[in-house]
């Protein structure tokens, strides 16, 4: 076991170290996909003025470095064209219920409960009025058997 241990102590040293980590990360809830990036105005400038700059050949290469899509640095190209690269945009904020539109929402919600409810109890009637019918109806003929046998 020693020998083992100070042969791979041996080969660790003898090799160069790896440039990442080998420490667990730890795992993020959107496992196996790539987390959103975000960029700041800055750097969106520098790279549409280096991706500009590229000879014609050598652009997609910028985009590889980056790990960047054409697609984006037109739509930032665009932005700084329009010069809203770098400003805030100003969100709908999403319209809320006043109460009573929610009261009205609760309601119909437990109007069409009680509804399917009160469907369900008027079939569940219905078939047990057709089986006391039935019923009935073999009741009768078993009296009317009963009535020819005894006379």
């Amino acid at each position: 076991m020693t020998i083992t241990a100070t042969t791979d102590a041996a080969m660790e040293a003898s090799q160069p170290t790896p440039t990442t980590s080998t420490q667990e990360t730890v795992q993020a809830p959107r496992t196996g996909r790539p987390a959103r990036r975000a960029f700041t105005a800055e750097y969106k400038r520098r790279i549409v003025a280096e991706y500009e700059q590229a000879p014609s050949g050598q652009k997609g290469r910028v985009l590889r470095r980056e790990g960047l899509y054409d697609s984006s640095v037109k739509q930032w190209r665009a932005q700084i064209e329009a010069g809203t690269l770098g400003t805030v945009s100003k969100r709908r904020p999403r319209a809320g219920q006043s109460p009573e539109q929610a009261r009205i929402a609760e309601l119909e919600k437990q109007i069409s409960k009680l509804e399917s409810d009160a469907a369900r109890k008027d079939k569940v009637i219905a078939d047990r009025d057709a089986a006391l019918e039935v019923m009935g109806k073999g009741v009768a003929f078993l009296e009317a058997l009963s009535k020819k046998n005894k006379g």
